[in-house]
């Protein structure tokens, strides 16, 4: 009796086109994988940022739109808003809005502001001098913030400044007067304060990716200001 044996297996062709299928399915899988991560990492990267700058352009317009201001007749433009006990002081050698024209220490705005929500907690009411600086160099943007006194400032006074956010490639501060927006505002010389305030923050992530971000702020008491000014012409 004869028996046929039959041998069963793979060519070595069947086996290339095997492995060249597998190879491409955990491609694709891995590279799905790969990209769904390196998506999650940047959005949780831009979120970070996002928060930090957010929070940054929230206190500066809250500030901005609380901002005060000595009107021509020497009466004030402070809102009605606060306890009628409140000590009103105010140092008349600060300058209540200045931005972009001959700071120093590399300020990119100076303001007195009524607003107490983003300020330091244990600070009174009242008014207080606020100034931020840029530091080009090292990418920070720095706040301080000190009471608005009588008398003048004393000389050599220092500020202390805290840091905000890092990694920012630039700020940029617009001002609008009612009919045109500016690159710089002074109160000293416009009498008067900005209708509104465009602030433009341009940072980077932990990846190096840039994310740009924008408010604009609307100054409360500027119309008020500007109609009394116009009353008296």
């Amino acid at each position: 009796m004869k028996y046929r044996i039959c041998k069963t297996g793979f060519t070595l062709i069947e086996m290339l086109v095997a492995m060249a299928i597998v190879v491409s399915i955990v491609s694709m899988v891995y590279g799905s994988y790969f990209a769904t991560a390196r998506s999650a990492e940047i959005y949780k990267s831009r979120m970070t940022v996002s928060e930090e700058v957010r929070s940054v352009l929230q206190r500066m317009s809250g500030q901005i739109r609380c901002a005060y201001a000595r009107l021509a007749d020497g009466t004030s433009s402070e809102p009605k808003a606060l306890p009628v006990n409140t000590e009103k002081v105010i140092d008349e050698s600060i300058n209540c809005f200045k931005a972009g024209v001959d700071l120093p220490d590399g300020q990119i705005l100076n303001l007195v502001t009524t607003d107490q929500s983003s300020l330091a907690e244990g600070r009174p009411d009242g008014l207080h001098d606020v100034a931020y600086r840029f530091d080009r160099n090292e990418g920070i943007l720095f706040m301080s913030s000190s009471r608005a006194v009588h008398g003048k400032t004393p000389p050599g006074r220092k500020r202390d400044w805290s840091p905000l956010i890092e990694k920012v490639r630039h700020i940029r501060l617009a001002f609008f007067d009612g009919k045109q927006w500016w690159s710089e505002w002074d109160f000293e010389k416009n009498n008067n304060l900005p209708a509104a305030v465009s602030i433009t923050v341009a940072c980077e992530d932990e990846n190096s990716r840039q994310c740009v971000f924008s408010t604009v702020a609307y100054v409360a008491v500027h119309r008020e200001q500007t109609s009394r000014d116009i009353s008296k012409r």
